[in-house]
């Protein structure tokens, strides 16, 4: 718990970090753009699919509260699943300056490749939208669907966003073997950003939060970890 705390305040400071206002408020802006660009191409797709037959008898002045309300319920729902592609875009940058100032002496030993890391962090965000719909009708039951939506995608979120900080240090394995060990603190840590995600204009700066936490995760546990080329 000590390490969450840590971790969490240490994050909101590194907003103030030198260089990462600009890196910060870019996140905040991609993250605008994303949500915009989804709510508009759900809004069209909603356009297209109560545009047939079987939905003419409904009342016209009803189509556009329910193409209005539907759209918001898909954005929060599926949000934090596509944070990691969000994150693809500067996550190496905000680890970097954060390193930087908090620890100097622990610089990546590799980065990470874009484009490899960018088609990884979409086929995750594919596989979490894909378990919430087959976890749909549970989330139908009040008090269950609460805890499930949380614990599912916070474990889910927690061990893609440590996996992807420690990658820039240890391989894969290694980063692993590091989640494992701390598995429950950093789906805690997981849980907290996912429900950063679904507060209106909090989520604006999940993305980058996540990042600076986990950042600072994996520093305060990194001892035991092998030191070896992460992307060999």
């Amino acid at each position: 718990m000590e390490t969450l705390i840590f971790a969490f305040a240490r994050a909101l400071k590194s907003v103030f970090a030198p260089g990462m206002m600009r890196v910060f408020a870019y996140s905040v802006l991609l993250t605008i753009v994303v949500l915009c660009m989804f709510w508009v191409g759900a809004s069209q797709f909603l356009v297209w699919l109560f545009d047939r037959p079987a939905a003419e008898n409904l009342p016209f002045d009803i189509m556009p509260l329910i193409i209005t309300g539907t759209t918001g319920v898909l954005a929060w729902f599926l949000f934090p699943g596509i944070m990691p592609i969000i994150v693809n875009f500067f996550d190496d940058k905000i680890a970097s300056l954060i390193e930087r100032e908090d620890y100097p002496h622990s610089q990546p030993i590799a980065n990470p490749p874009f484009w490899p890391e960018f088609w990884h962090d979409a086929k995750f965000s594919l596989m979490v939208v894909g378990i919430n719909i087959l976890v749909l009708p549970l989330y139908l039951i009040p008090v269950i669907n609460a805890i499930l939506f949380y614990w599912l995608n916070g474990y889910l979120l927690g061990k893609e966003f440590f996996i992807m900080t420690a990658r820039r240090h240890i391989p894969l394995t290694e980063a692993k073997k590091l989640w494992n060990s701390k598995s429950r603190m950093i789906t805690v840590g997981g849980i907290a950003l996912t429900f950063m995600a679904t507060l209106p204009v909090l989520n604006l700066f999940a993305p980058f939060w996540g990042i600076a936490v986990m950042t600072h995760i994996y520093h305060r546990n990194k001892q035991g970890a092998e030191i070896l080329p992460p992307y060999r």
